[in-house]
Formats: C-alpha cells, sequence, structure tokens
C-alpha cells in the first residue's frame, strides 16, 4: 500500500471514529498528553538551535560590525571635512554609494506636569481633552440583554453596543 494510500485510510478513519464512552475519552486524552509532549520536545530541540544559530551569528558578524563602524566614521569624517569647504555638499554621489548629512529636528526633553500646567494657562487651545466611556463600570450597570439589545438598570437601550452571544467555550486541560 502506497503512503497517499494509507493517508487516505488514515483520513477515513478519523473521519469514522467518534468518542462516544469514557474509556475513548481517556484514551484520547492520553493521546493528545502525548501529541503535547512531542509538540514540547520538538519547540525546545528549535529554541537550542535558533540559540546555537544566534551564537554563531554574533561571533561571525561582530568583527565585521567593528569594521563597518570604523568605515562608516571615515566617510563621515570625510563628508564633514567636505561640508566645511562647501555648505551645499549635503550628498555626495560616489560609484559605490552616497553619502548623505541632514540636519535634524532637535530633540525635546519635557515634563509633562509642568508642561500641562504652562500651556493650560499660556496656550489653552494647545491642551487636549480626551473623553471615553468607562467601561468598567457601564458593563457592571448592563442588567440584562435580548436579542442583541444592552439594557442599563432603568430599562433604557444602551445605544452604541450590540450583543453578540459567544455561546460556550469548550477546552481540553490534559493532566501531566
Amino acid at each position: 500500500m502506497s503512503l497517499q494510500e494509507q493517508a487516505f485510510q488514515s483520513q477515513e478513519m478519523r473521519e469514522s471514529f467518534v468518542i462516544d464512552t469514557k474509556e475513548k475519552a481517556v484514551w484520547a486524552l492520553r493521546k493528545l498528553a502525548k501529541i503535547r509532549r512531542e509538540m514540547e520536545e520538538n519547540q525546545s530541540i528549535a529554541d537550542k538551535e535558533i540559540e546555537r544559530i544566534k551564537l554563531w551569528l554574533e561571533d561571525v558578524n561582530g568583527a565585521l560590525q567593528k569594521d563597518a563602524e570604523y568605515f562608516e566614521s571615515l566617510l563621515q569624517a570625510y563628508h564633514r571635512m567636505v561640508l566645511e569647504e562647501n555648505p551645499k555638499a549635503k550628498t555626495i554621489k560616489l560609484p559605490h554609494g552616497t553619502l548623505k548629512a541632514r540636519k535634524q529636528e532637535p530633540d525635546y526633553i519635557r515634563d509633562e506636569e509642568k508642561l500641562l500646567a504652562w500651556t493650560k494657562e499660556n496656550q489653552p487651545e494647545a491642551v487636549k481633552v480626551k473623553e471615553n466611556v468607562d467601561w468598567s463600570t457601564l458593563k457592571k450597570m448592563i442588567v440584562s440583554t435580548e436579542n442583541g439589545v444592552a439594557i442599563d438598570e432603568n430599562g433604557q437601550v444602551i445605544e452604541g453596543i450590540t450583543v453578540v452571544d459567544r455561546g460556550i467555550k469548550f477546552s481540553v486541560e490534559v493532566a501531566e
């Protein structure tokens, strides 16, 4: 029998298998526990290999990174020298790359409390007021739901909420 025929036969058996007794459920839980252990072992092996490869990459690229930083610093020094002679030489095109110099926006270190107090007093139009629903408080006020409609404790329909019944969630916990 070919692998394809075995796979087809196995699929047919899976489709016809039903758990209808406690014994079959116990067997299925044992099988599931074994499968999960094997998956964890595979993950562990993969994690170790990934870590080994990361260490190798750090090792082989470490010296290369130092060389790259060295040449970048030399190129930056060259570009500074060219900029001193010609302030318009912000871009230098070369056969194997381009050197670019761009003025950056300043960085602002902010003390939010002091800044907010000053802004409220001096530039109130630059203050944002953000309103949002306190969902945990509102959720406690929802008394009942019918046909996807949320109702508060006074019987008023709460607009903006559609209740979706999610049914029963089943999960399987396998004892280790």
